[in-house]
């Protein structure tokens, strides 16, 4: 197609020296021969010459000077021979190429899509580099937080030898309060002693003897027996008062948790509920407790260890 192909600028003809000493050599009726023995040059020498064939790793000057001594044998002005050979040499430079204009475009459109080609490559490494920079650095910060501060994820759970120590306290003292009013309960029947007991208080043991009866579970005659205890007793006002930072675990009888939790250096505290208190310090010697207006003796705690009782104190 013509858009394909190379245009060049047309070339015009022009003699070389050659081709003017070649035609004087022949008016003279020399042989190329001759002309060799003249110059002492040898015959090949003498064709390429006539040829316009100069070996280009021959200095000019001294192509200049073959053609100036060729001239001179032969009968030429040396001034026209020069100027065919500087026309000729400049003719001999390459031609300019020129490319059709539908050419051009089609190659820059080609570069264009390479181009584009490199930059989304490009894109797509820095986008992959990026996103495992952000993945890296959230898993080292989640990392740094977890190992910094790890009791954020428990912040509210309670210590887990404090949690062990109450759970165990708690059971001995459910299974002591069943055995003792199995016990009582036992005594009773033997000495035949007769105890009072009213109308509620009847419905409530027959529940008891009913469940008692069914199931064989001390667990449940305690709590039956502990609600109907409860019924007929008054609340009763508790005051703490802290002189250090001590954990605190307060049950009344109903089984609520009054307060819980760390309290602070110098706070009082002022709590109401039914008794019996079940009472858990975590430092049992940096707290007072006032009774329904009374101190609690507390020296018979050991300080610096967990300390679980029940208020009041019994006898």
């Amino acid at each position: 197609m013509i858009e394909n192909e190379e245009v060049q600028q047309p070339e015009s003809f022009i003699q070389g020296p050659g081709q003017i000493l070649r035609q004087a050599r022949e008016r003279a009726k020399l042989s190329t021969q001759d002309i060799a023995e003249k110059m002492k040059l040898k015959r090949a020498l003498i064709e390429d010459i006539e040829q316009d064939n100069f070996d280009n790793n021959i200095s000019l000057t001294f192509v200049r000077g073959y053609l100036k001594l060729y001239a001179k044998h032969v009968h030429v002005e040396e001034t026209e021979i020069l100027n065919a050979f500087e026309k000729l040499s400049t003719q001999k430079k390459e031609p300019v190429k020129l490319q059709s204009f539908s050419r051009k475009v089609a190659n820059q459109s080609n570069d264009d899509k390479l181009m584009l080609v490199t930059y989304l490559i490009l894109a797509a490494i820095i986008a992959l580099v990026v996103i495992y920079w952000f993945q890296q650095s959230s898993t080292d910060t989640t990392a740094l937080n977890v190992t910094k501060y790890p009791e954020t994820t428990n912040k509210d759970v309670m210590p887990q030898d404090i949690l062990s120590l109450e759970q165990t306290l708690t059971s001995d003292s459910a299974t002591l309060l069943a055995t003792q009013i199995n016990e009582n309960k036992s005594s009773d029947d033997v000495n035949g002693t007769a105890v009072p007991i009213t109308d509620n208080q009847s419905t409530s043991l027959e529940t008891v003897s009913d469940t008692v009866s069914d199931s064989g579970s001390l667990t449940v005659l305690a709590e039956n027996t502990e609600i109907r205890v409860i019924e007929g007793t008054a609340p009763v006002k508790l005051i703490f008062e802290f002189s250090g930072d001590c954990w605190l675990n307060l049950t009344d009888a109903t089984g609520e948790k009054i307060a819980y939790g760390v309290k602070v250096k110098g706070r009082v505290m002022p709590v109401t509920g039914i008794p019996p208190f079940v009472v858990t310090l975590g430092a049992p010697e940096v707290v007072k407790i006032r009774y329904a207006g009374e101190f609690i003796d507390m020296s018979f705690l050991p300080s610096g260890r967990i300390a679980k009782f029940d208020l009041p104190l019994s006898e």
